[in-house]
This record gives C-alpha cells, structure tokens and sequence, in this order.
C-alpha cells in the first residue's frame, strides 16, 4: 500500500508550520546568545570574546596568537584585536618569543585569573562546546541549512569580530548618554 500524497492544502500547511518553527528555532538561538552575551557583559565588564579568550589563557602557561585562533575558529586578525583589548585591560600580557621574535606568547595576568574566578560561562563557549557534540551529518545539516539561508538574504561570508565582540566605532553620541555638551553664548565684555 502506497502512502496518499498530501493535498495541496495539507502542503501548504507544512511548509507554513516548518518555516515558523524554523523561525521560532532561529529567534530562540539568537535570543538566549544574546542574553547570556549580555550578562557576561554586566558580571564582568567585559565582552563575551574577551571572557572566552580568558578562559582559554587560563588552561594553558602561554598561547600563541595562532594557537587562539584555532581554538576560537577564527582569523588571526580577529584574535589580535580581541587580545589587544585584553593587554590594554591589564587581563593578559603580550610577550615576544626569545627564539622567534615574530611570534608572540599571550599569558593571563593575576587580574585576569580574578576576574574569572567569578565569571559565568561565556556563550561562545557552550556553543562550540554544542556545535563539537553534533554528530557529522547534523553538523553537515547544520552548516547547509546556514548557507542556504544566507544564500537566500544575498549575504556573503564576511571577515567578523568574534561572537558578541564588539567592532570598535567612533563615538557619534556623547560619552555619556542622556547628556548633551552645549555650550552658551559667549558674553561681551
């Protein structure tokens, strides 16, 4: 016995219900990286790349530039920027190899280690964490159904900051927002 095909209103039906799970689904991802991004944020003052780079620093005496890149799975220039932000901080320190003085080794800092030490887990970190568990044909599905949909918004993959770090920009408020500077008419003598 063969399976009665769907009518066309039973199709349609589908397709609408598949669409708006896969939307729910999508809203869903999207609003509880957002969240944990946000608390991270609000706990610790710092950006979720920044605690994830941290967290990696702290597993191991030094790391190179290149040895963040891959465990973040993203470019060196990204990790750079991210690692420069650290340094400035006072969170990691950035020191020249004696062999090779191309090479840079980035280590945490007793601030940095503080800081951790009461740090919730950064969303970039449970998602990696999610994305190694997927069995390969779900990761193949996963990546297929992302480029497809990025395929259909006409979106090309694009050089990024890392998830939830801020690119930095030019103030075009004032630094405090709320306030405005004005400044009154300057009297005659």
């Amino acid at each position: 016995m063969s399976t009665p095909r769907p009518t066309t209103k039973n199709a349609r039906k589908a397709r609408s219900t598949l669409r708006a799970e896969t939307l729910d689904r999508i809203r869903t991802l999207v609003a509880v990286l957002t969240q944990s991004a946000r608390a991270v944020e609000r706990s610790t003052g710092i950006t979720n790349a920044q605690l994830f780079l941290l967290q990696q620093l702290a597993s191991a005496p030094s790391l190179s530039v290149s040895d963040l890149a891959a465990r973040a799975r993203t470019q060196l220039s990204t990790i750079s920027i991210v690692i420069a932000r650290l340094v400035r901080a006072g969170l990691a320190a950035k020191q020249r190899s004696s062999e090779d003085r191309r090479m840079a080794h980035i280590t945490i800092t007793p601030k940095g280690r503080r800081l951790l030490r009461h740090a919730p887990t950064p969303p970039t970190s449970a998602l990696l964490r999610a994305i190694e568990r997927l069995s390969d044909r779900d990761a193949r599905a996963l990546s297929g159904g992302v480029r497809a949909l990025l395929d259909t918004l006409d979106l090309e993959p694009t050089v990024t900051t890392m998830l939830f770090e801020h690119a930095p920009t030019r103030r075009s408020t004032p630094a405090r927002p709320g306030r405005t500077v004005t400044r009154s008419p300057q009297r005659k003598p």
